[in-house]
């Protein structure tokens, strides 16, 4: 199965893909879960997996990310071999959303989960964060939201507005004391993707941004990632962000890209399409045995 790429910024030299996968496939007791896939990502560039529910695409991205087996086929990150360097590949690949792996706790503040992984990302004898240290993340992720706010402002009326910016804000408060089990599902999508960005990897896969139930919502999502991208770009052109996104339906990224226009500039957009290959009850067997060996 084969994807198609379609470049944005023809002046734009881009470097050799970011990943590559050829020929990759899962298989288990049950049969395949995925087979064949042939998958180029440039550095910079946003991938899109879609399908229906049980077409095997939690398992094709957290395969992607080095957390999941494959049974045949060639992967590579940069130079990294993904069958032979998982670890490695891990530590450059990020999870912004993956349900039951990057759940919020919903007692816990905001500002208690920027915490968290700010001392997870420091050496294991500085078990503490400052509240300078937290008020500067909290700050960064603001200024990120105003910037976005200036994107969504320049866009024709009618497309996005700035409430949009703002409904999605999580911050609410410059303490960030707000409660996970205040937000939005949105807020709480943005809140994901906010701490998995923390340390600045490479590449970012989120999963099944369906879960958002509301198309308006979907948009929203989409926009923040394109727009976070494009900042980061800017900020730091050496290390630009490359996303693998999974959904069912990706009309949505669509509408957003055309809103968008030249605001925003990916180095490709690639579409994956998967297709179903077995039974939902029987994919669930096989993802739980998965599981379990991790």
């Amino acid at each position: 199965m084969e994807s198609r790429s379609q470049t944005l910024t023809e002046e734009t030299e881009v470097e050799s893909p970011e990943i590559t996968l050829r020929g990759w496939g899962m298989s288990g007791k049950q049969g395949d879960v995925f087979s064949g896939i042939d998958l180029d990502v440039d550095r910079g560039g946003v991938a899109i997996i879609h399908g229906a529910a049980g077409a095997g695409k939690t398992s094709l991205l957290l395969s992607i990310a080095g957390r999941m087996h494959v049974s045949s086929g060639e992967g590579h990150v940069g130079d990294l071999d993904i069958r032979k360097r998982a670890r490695a590949v891990r530590g450059c690949i990020a999870v912004g959303h993956v349900a039951g792996l990057t759940d919020l706790e919903k007692d816990f503040t905001v500002g208690q989960h920027i915490a968290e992984r700010l001392i997870m990302l420091q050496p294991w004898y500085k078990p503490w964060v400052s509240k300078s240290s937290l008020r500067d993340v909290i700050e960064t992720i603001r200024d990120t939201f105003r910037s976005a706010t200036d994107v969504i402002d320049r866009l024709p009326e009618g497309t996005f507005s700035s409430a949009d910016a703002k409904d999605a804000d999580f911050l609410i408060d410059a303490e960030g004391k707000t409660f996970v089990s205040e937000l939005s599902e949105l807020q709480k999508f943005l809140l994901e993707f906010g701490l998995t960005n923390l340390d600045q990897s490479p590449v970012v896969v989120i999963d099944n941004i369906d879960f958002l139930r509301e198309r308006a919502d979907r948009a929203r999502a989409w926009a923040g990632l394109l727009i976070y991208q494009e900042l980061r770009r800017k900020r730091d052109p050496d290390n630009p962000l490359t996303l693998i996104v999974t959904c069912e339906d990706s009309a949505e990224i669509d509408v957003v890209m055309d809103a968008l226009g030249g605001e925003v500039s990916p180095a490709s957009v690639t579409e994956l399409p998967l297709t179903q290959q077995r039974s939902d009850h029987e994919r669930s067997d096989h993802d739980a045995e998965q599981r379990s060996r991790h």
